[in-house]
């Protein structure tokens, strides 16, 4: 089978290490495709309305504003195989805990929104030390192919876990459902367990003040003048994304009229459908032949149409269609975003890097989903989704407007 000869699975079959950590964070994907539909199922049950549900999602988002650029210190600075064990099986406990006060009749919105800001924080730390640890994995040559590898373990867990959550939570219970959570975070605790990472592990200053050493990756990104205009670009996207969720539950019951099942189902399937148009967009980027620039301004188009769309929606399969296509967007930008990142940062910084980016976007997130129940509310979802589409358009004009940037043009984001 020709499949089985793609680089991808070559790559895996010949480096351990990069097999364990595919297979770790494969599941643990998964299981995070299925929490995100449980998470919007507890605090809308709890709160019956987009406010609480803001909350508990701005809450965990928070955790990224707070931990994001610390995360990224530990991960140059200490070992980062422990940094994984450790983030795993802290996630892994929240999860449970979570489930054992749902069942006990315990848990509301503030205890919620408390753990879900703990598990947050815990999360922070796996990520970005595996994109430090990714270079000593693999040859400089096989570099690409191997953060594609890894990053498919998104748009697949996205693509299954969230229709899977949705089902379970229409034939089970919501505790099961966290219980099952948290046994995909043991799963990736234990695979990395059996990494093998080399002896003299390159690690960073320890003398300097974890101040000082978190203001590095914020100086470095001030420094470069393009990828300082890509953060602010991709920050608007990030603030017209960030209400979607939020607003999601009372617009599926307002605007499209399901009951509580169908909404839970629906749901699974928007999430889905965004990982599907995510995996598209991957596909069909090496075929665009196009440099970062224009397909960042190309996918924020995407996501205007999609998104914007969504507004003047009234059936469910519309509703799917046009979120496939705003998936498609983030393949597209992903892709751009982490070569610019990667080719353009030294591997000591790599982590703290990563740590501006998801400081970033966790305060945007905090701001756009504590402050968009209340605007669905007050506005309602149609005109909030038709405001998300015009900050899009915004985005994708102001990265036209840039002036070229050789150095940068010059890399080719297909691979």
């Amino acid at each position: 089978m020709r499949i089985l000869h793609t680089p991808h699975i070559q790559l895996l079959k010949t480096h351990h290490n990069l097999m364990l950590s595919f297979f770790g964070m494969l599941i643990s994907r998964l299981g995070d495709g299925i929490y995100s539909v449980a998470i919007i199922a507890i605090a809308f049950e709890l709160t019956h309305s987009s406010s609480g549900t803001g909350i508990v999602l701005a809450s965990f988002a928070a955790a990224n504003v707070i931990f994001g650029s610390l995360a990224g210190v530990f991960s140059d600075r200490f070992q980062r195989q422990k940094l994984m064990i450790g983030s795993s099986c802290g996630c892994g406990v929240i999860l449970i805990g979570m489930g054992l006060l749902l069942y006990y009749d315990l848990l509301n919105i503030i205890n919620f929104a408390i753990l879900s800001f703990i598990l947050g924080a815990c999360s922070q730390f796996f990520e970005p030390t595996l994109h430090a640890l990714l270079p000593q994995f693999v040859k400089k040559e096989d570099l690409t192919t191997a953060n594609a590898t890894i990053g498919m373990t998104e748009s697949i867990g996205y693509l299954v876990g969230p229709a899977l959550g949705g089902i379970l939570l229409a034939y089970t219970s919501v505790e099961f459902v966290l219980i099952l959570n948290a046994c995909t975070f043991l799963f990736a605790m234990f695979m990395a367990l059996f990494l093998k990472i080399p002896k003299r592990e390159k690690l960073g200053n320890n003398s300097s003040s974890f101040i000082r050493e978190v203001m590095k990756g914020f100086s470095f990104v001030f420094q470069d003048r393009f990828l300082l205009r890509l953060f602010i670009i991709n920050s608007i996207s990030i603030l017209a994304y960030s209400p979607f969720f939020v607003l999601l539950p009372a617009y599926l019951d307002h605007e499209i009229g399901l009951d509580v099942s169908q909404r839970l189902e629906l749901t699974g399937y928007i999430y889905s459908a965004l990982a599907l148009g995510q995996f598209v967009g991957f596909g069909l980027l090496p075929y665009l032949k196009i440099t970062p620039r224009s397909s960042i301004g190309l996918s924020y188009l995407i996501q205007a149409i999609g998104f914007g769309s969504l507004a003047f929606a009234h059936h469910q399969g519309v509703v799917i269609g046009f979120v496939f296509i705003a998936g498609i967007s983030f393949g597209i930008s992903g892709a751009a975003f982490n070569t610019v990142l990667q080719s353009g940062t030294p591997s000591t910084l790599m982590g703290r890097v990563y740590g501006v980016n998801y400081t970033v976007q966790g305060m945007l997130n905090t701001l756009g989903r504590s402050s968009s129940g209340f605007l669905a509310e007050s506005l309602g979802s149609r005109v909030l989704l038709m405001i998300m589409g015009g900050l899009f358009l915004t985005s994708s004009f102001l990265s036209r407007r840039y002036p070229k940037e050789p150095s940068l043009e010059e890399h080719n984001i297909s691979g």
